[in-house]
């Protein structure tokens, strides 16, 4: 008898597998409908399976609670305004799921597969969300959402983002004007259809100012220098490590806060380890690992740092000088860099920032920081921010104004 050998090439396995996945995802997901289904009829409370977002026509998606600060200014002025929407989330240690409000739902929906699968099947006029790159990775289009939009979370340029992270969204809500000219360039160099760009600002900044509202004014008699690095090799800890605390704290009337990145002490625990061991004996060096920075950063008169976009909030939020490290921009392939031909904001405007230091001036820099103390650029940082950033202050209430009308329109169609 002739034996059948069956190939299946790499490819085809790969989409095999993809669909078992998604059919035990799917299961899953049945189940879970029942079991909150009945969790909820027990306790009278959350979503009720199947019609659970009936007469909600706006839902928010949030990957985890760092990004509950975006979200919330939103909610909080839909609420206002008696308007009701819905909170999904993958972090199950959300703030959102705490919040309450007559006009408001929300709902852990599990980790990514489960969220997919969650998302897929949605029905609403608007879907908002902090997660890039709709319809090309896990989190695809619902047919039974009209509007999908992108809620921009950081002041940076579209250039470090990776690619088609905005193309199949129908609107952006952009942070400021550098943002809308990266992705027009974007959608005129792939011929892609133009998205709603709107002029919408920081919506997390709004919480961050109400933050500041209740810090106590800084009373300290030193100047107080925070450094702020990012996490990646070219960082300023990462390429002079201890020496460059030593250089700083030459000077008697320099009190020093460290901020890591939370990354860093993943990435690069022996290093972050060397500069623990070094603050016990420093009585002016400190290390903050607070959830939020905010305090530091009001503590603070001036802030070292190099590409981390931390520098930004410090300089629209305080208008307080940044000392930045010379850095260069590598674009990299796969990421929206690698098609645009101009420079990206952040390095073309980095220098209104204060003043910009390089290697050879580690030895002086405790001199860099007093002359940046003695002639901060802060008709520069009120002018660069005014330039940068859309309603600042009042995000929040631009965006919620801005989905509104965009569900009108649809209602209208």
């Amino acid at each position: 008898m002739a034996s059948i050998i069956l190939y299946i090439d790499p490819a085809s396995t790969s989409a095999l597998l993809y669909i078992i996945i998604a059919l035990v995802a799917t299961l899953a997901f049945s189940l879970r409908g029942y079991f909150y289904r009945l969790k909820n009829l027990i306790l009278g409370r959350g979503f009720v399976a199947g019609d659970e977002l009936k007469g909600v026509d706006i839902v928010f998606y949030s990957e985890g609670k760092q990004y509950w600060s975006v979200f919330l200014p939103i909610i909080r002025t839909l609420g206002q305004k008696e308007v009701p929407c819905a909170y999904l989330t993958s972090d199950k240690d959300d703030p959102g799921l705490d919040y309450k409000s007559d006009f408001y739902s929300s709902k852990y929906i599990g980790n990514i597969t489960m969220t997919s699968v969650y998302l897929n099947k949605i029905k609403a006029k608007f879907v908002g969300m902090t997660t890039p790159q709709l319809d090309v990775m896990m989190i695809r289009r619902s047919k039974k959402v009209q509007h999908y939009g992108h809620i921009v979370h950081a002041p940076i340029d579209v250039f470090t983002y990776r690619k088609f992270a905005f193309d199949y969204f129908d609107s952006v809500f952009c942070s400021g004007p550098h943002q809308i000219e990266g992705i027009e360039k974007l959608e005129e160099k792939r011929g892609t259809q133009k998205k709603l760009l709107l002029e919408t600002g920081l919506t997390y900044y709004d919480i961050m100012l109400d933050e500041l509202k209740s810090i106590a004014e800084k009373d300290e008699r030193n100047p107080v220098v925070l450094v702020a690095p990012t996490w990646k090799e070219y960082s300023i800890i990462n390429r002079f490590g201890v020496a460059f605390f030593k250089s700083l704290l030459k000077s008697t009337t320099f009190d020093v806060i460290l901020r890591p990145h939370p990354q860093s002490f993943v990435s690069f625990p022996k290093l972050m380890d060397e500069l623990k061991d070094f603050t016990k004996n420093e009585s002016r060096l400190s290390i903050d690992t607070n959830p939020s920075g905010i305090a530091s950063m009001a503590r603070s008169d001036i802030m070292i740092s190099d590409l981390s976009g931390v520098i930004w909030d410090y300089a629209f939020l305080f208008s307080k000088p940044v000392l930045l490290l010379k850095t260069e921009f590598e674009t990299i392939e796969g990421f929206e860099g690698s098609e645009l031909d101009y420079q990206m904001w952040e390095m073309r405007e980095r220098e209104r920032l204060g003043r910009i230091f390089d290697e050879d001036d580690i030895e002086r820099i405790g001199t860099i920081v007093n002359e940046l103390l003695d002639n901060p650029p802060l008709i520069q940082l009120e002018e660069l921010r005014n330039g940068s950033v859309f309603n600042f202050g009042h995000a929040g209430e631009v965006a919620a104004n801005q989905i509104l009308q965009i569900v009108d329109g649809l209602a209208a169609e």
